[in-house]
Formats: structure tokens, C-alpha cells, sequence
């Protein structure tokens, strides 16, 4: 699932960094347009993520987008998580298995065993996962071995991101071990695991990396807190949100807020969906993947606060063709808002084939 080349957007076009043609025209148009009201914004998102769930030049787009259906539609976008399932990518695979697993989607019970044979051992994990979720027994021995002994560090850290999943108590004592892991992600990856659980521990430990971790593992930490929805999170994280000293950590403040109930980032996530200042001497983190990674984070907590008055400027970074990666997250967020004021999931059907683009 890693080492995928981004692709690069043309105006209205998705085109690969080779310059191929892309085999996907997003629905994006360059000329302004007046914001749709709240049903027609939700179906404009919805043929996004749709488009981008098929789009063919990367396979991370597809699995973002797989992801996003899940959290935003869930069973009714059962369609395209079993047309994923088939996909080339494995890491498109992977997300399409623990999105079935997710929705305990029994229809899909054979196409996801056969997962079980897949070639990658992460897709076989995610197998293993779903058909937990539908009722199977099975697979505490195989969870088990991978977690201790897999030589791969993401094979290992995406079986601890499956146990938390599964909302099992009884995992907590497996990913207690790998919080012993030599891999620091498979470390942080069973806390968060451990914490969502409840786990008194693993969110005291959150705290503490929220109050002085450096970095990736402050904003980690923060961006888990609010899932935990642990009341002890609120002082910290509007302290984080007013002093942290990254931008990243200040975004994670302000969608774990949101998740708690809380617009009070509301401002900041809104200023930050503009973002435009790299610093280009960062070699191994590319201008262009600074400012998507904040745009995004930006998007991911207007999302989550919910306030209408994000729509449009949401609506805007959609049909702004220069990222679809951004356009994926964009298109969450107007759903996740939209839902709110509708006061109900997503109105239409989800179409059985891929949205086609205007002529």
C-alpha cells in the first residue's frame, strides 16, 4: 500500500505525472457556479466520491474514497465496496474487505472469503477482520502469530488497526504485546486501538503525548483523543487548539473537538482549507504533500464540527481540479454536514456503475 505515485491534476481532468490521459474525468468545471442547496451539494459529493472510488491512475484515491463511502453511506455503498474488492491495488482491496467487515455486509460473505487466499498478507488480515465481524470464530491464532512474529511492520500494524476494529475486549491483551513492538507505528497503532476500546491506560498515555509528544505524535494523539470521546480530553485539547505549536496538531485539536460536540475550531479549519505555505527545503516532504496534507486535515475537521457555513468554501476546493486526494476529503466533508442538516443518510440510491462525465 505504499509507494504509489500521486497524480497531478489538469483543469477538469485527472492526469498521471507521465501524462498519459486519465481514464477518469472528475466533475469538476472551472467556471464559477452558485452554491446548490443541501440535497443537491450531498448528490454532487456523492458522484465524487463515487468517481473517485473508479479512478483508475491511483490506487490511493480509490482507497480514500472506499474509506469515505464507508464512513459516510456504509451499507448502501455496499455496490462499490464489492467492486473494490476485485480491484488490482492491494491496498484498495484491503480497504473494500474492512469496509465490508465494517457493515457486516453477509451477502459478501464468499467474495470475502476467498480473500483469505489473497496474495498480500495486509488483504488477508483485512479478510480475516470482516468475516470476524459477520460471526466467523476463527482466526484468533492467525491474528495472534502476525501481530508477534510477521516480519513486515505494516503487515503487523494494520492486524493491530483490524483487532481495535472489531470492538472486542478480549483483543486488549494482544495489543498490549504490540505496544512492545519494535515498529514505533505498530506501538501507536495499538494505542490508539487500545484507547478506543476505553482503556483507561492507553488514553491517560494519549494525553501525556498530547500535552508535550513532538510532532506527528502529538498530532496523533490529539487526533485520537476525540474519538475516544473521554470527557478528560476537553481541557487539553483547547489548550492544544490556542498554543500547539504545529498547524497540523491545532487541526487535530480542531476535528477531535468537533467529534466532541465542539465548533470552537471552526475558524482555524476554515482559514486552513486555503493553506499555501510550505516550506520547500523539507526534501523528503514535498511542497505540494505539505499543502494537500493540511487542506486535508482542515477539511476532515470542518467535516466533523458540521457547520453549514463550510459548504460552500468545501464545495469550491471539490471542483478545484488540483488534487483529487483533496477533492476525496472535500466531498467527506460536504457529506458529513450535509447529513446533519438533512437529518438522514444520503437520499438517492448509489448508483450500480460509476458516474459518467459530462459531455
Amino acid at each position: 500500500m505504499d509507494g504509489v505515485r500521486h497524480s497531478r491534476i489538469a483543469c477538469g481532468r485527472l492526469v498521471p505525472p507521465w501524462g498519459v490521459t486519465a481514464a477518469i474525468v472528475f466533475l469538476a468545471g472551472c467556471a464559477p457556479k452558485p452554491t446548490p442547496n443541501p440535497g443537491e451539494l450531498q448528490r454532487l459529493a456523492m458522484r465524487y466520491l463515487t468517481a473517485g472510488a473508479t479512478f483508475r491512475d491511483n490506487p490511493v484515491v480509490r482507497a480514500q474514497a472506499i474509506e469515505a463511502l464507508e464512513q459516510t453511506e456504509g451499507e448502501r455503498a455496499a455496490v462499490w465496496f464489492r467492486e473494490a474488492i476485485r480491484d488490482e491495488h492491494p491496498g484498495v482491496r484491503f480497504a473494500a474487505c474492512m469496509a465490508l467487515g465494517e457493515i457486516r455486509h453477509k451477502p459478501s460473505e464468499a467474495a470475502i472469503r476467498a480473500c483469505l487466499n489473497d496474495p498480500d498478507p495486509n488483504v488477508r488480515v483485512a479478510a480475516m477482520f470482516a468475516l470476524r465481524r459477520l460471526g466467523d470464530p476463527g482466526f484468533v491464532r492467525e491474528f495472534g502469530e502476525i501481530v508477534r512474529t510477521h516480519p513486515d511492520a505494516n503487515v503487523r500494524r494494520n492486524a493491530v488497526l483490524a483487532l481495535g476494529r472489531l470492538e472486542e475486549p478480549g483483543a486488549l491483551a494482544l495489543l498490549k504485546k504490540a505496544r512492545e513492538d519494535k515498529d514505533d507505528s505498530v506501538q501507536l497503532q495499538a494505542l490508539e486501538a487500545m484507547a478506543l476500546l476505553g482503556d483507561k491506560h492507553a488514553i491517560q498515555q494519549l494525553i501525556y503525548y498530547a500535552n508535550g509528544g513532538l510532532g506527528d505524535r502529538q498530532a496523533f494523539a490529539l487526533g485520537t483523543l476525540g474519538r475516544t470521546k473521554d470527557p478528560r480530553c476537553m481541557d487539553i485539547l483547547r489548550y492544544s487548539l490556542r498554543q500547539a505549536t504545529h498547524l497540523e496538531s491545532r487541526l487535530a485539536a480542531a476535528r477531535s473537538l468537533g467529534l466532541m460536540g465542539s465548533d470552537e475550531g471552526f475558524a482555524l479549519a476554515l482559514v486552513s482549507l486555503n493553506w499555501n505555505s510550505p516550506n520547500p527545503k523539507l526534501t523528503d516532504d514535498p511542497p505540494a504533500n505539505q499543502i494537500m496534507r493540511i487542506r486535508t486535515m482542515a477539511a476532515f475537521a470542518l467535516g466533523a464540527i458540521g457547520k453549514p457555513d463550510a459548504l460552500e468554501p468545501l464545495r469550491q476546493h471539490m471542483e478545484d481540479p488540483s488534487d483529487p486526494r483533496l477533492q476525496v476529503a472535500t466531498a467527506t466533508a460536504i457529506l458529513q454536514i450535509t447529513r446533519k442538516q438533512l437529518a438522514g443518510p444520503f437520499e438517492e440510491p448509489v448508483p450500480g456503475n460509476p458516474p459518467h462525465p459530462p459531455k
